[in-house]
């Protein structure tokens, strides 16, 4: 009995000496967190991603040229002939020639400064008259017709009046669904710096076309 208040005593002091011991360690480790949590803190936030963009559907395309030659005759008269599409990129024109004649000539508009549609002898292998969408700046390109297997394409778009794409050949809103409707999977396409019109069976001498709503 006389030993107990001492034993007591000797715990309570043992208690006081963990206290003493411990509450540094315990200190210290909220300190850590806290400086750990700073550090998290200043790390770069996350990286979130932004949603694509819907593209939007559009009822209407600048034109600034509003020209176009358009040989309705031929075209009929051609739905089987051979066909090819010449890109003359100096002179900013299409030409669709069947049996050796233009049949088509229109304004166009190849990539504009710091891009480049590529030159070279292609064949049309996909044709998607709506829905079609680029994959790097999301808006709809209708009457799509791709190149080769390239990612380059014709389809409608602005003309401005001058070189304005990232690479594809833009068409006239009225003009497109002509072309695509004439072209078939297999036509050759040449988009050449300048055209000498070679080959041609009559020469081509219609420099002004006449606008397309007087055809």
């Amino acid at each position: 009995m006389i030993l107990f208040p001492g034993l007591a005593r000797c715990l309570q002091v043992l208690f006081l000496a963990l206290g003493i011991v411990l509450l540094p360690s315990v200190t210290e480790a909220g300190l850590f967190d806290k400086m750990r949590a700073r550090k998290e803190a200043r790390k770069d936030p996350p990286t979130v991603t932004k949603p694509t963009p819907r593209p939007q559907h559009r009822s209407s395309y600048r034109d600034a040229h509003g020209d176009a030659y358009i040989n309705h005759e031929l075209l009929a008269a051609g739905k089987d002939a051979e066909k090819k599409v010449v890109i003359d990129i100096s002179r900013q024109r299409a030409f669709l020639i069947i049996h050796d004649l233009v049949a088509i000539d229109t304004a166009v508009s190849t990539a504009r400064r710091g891009k480049y549609t590529p030159r070279g002898s292609y064949q049309i292998t996909e044709k998607v008259a709506s829905g079609k969408v680029s994959t790097l700046y999301h808006v709809y390109m209708p009457y799509w017709m791709r190149l080769g297997q390239s990612t380059v394409g014709m389809h409608v778009g602005d003309l401005p009046g001058y070189p304005a794409s990232a690479g594809c050949i833009r068409l006239p809103q009225r003009i497109a669904p002509l072309l695509f409707e004439n072209l078939t999977l297999g036509v050759p396409v040449e988009v050449v710096d300048s055209w000498d019109e070679e080959g041609l069976r009559i020469p081509y001498t219609v420099r002004k076309p006449t606008r397309f709503a007087d055809t």
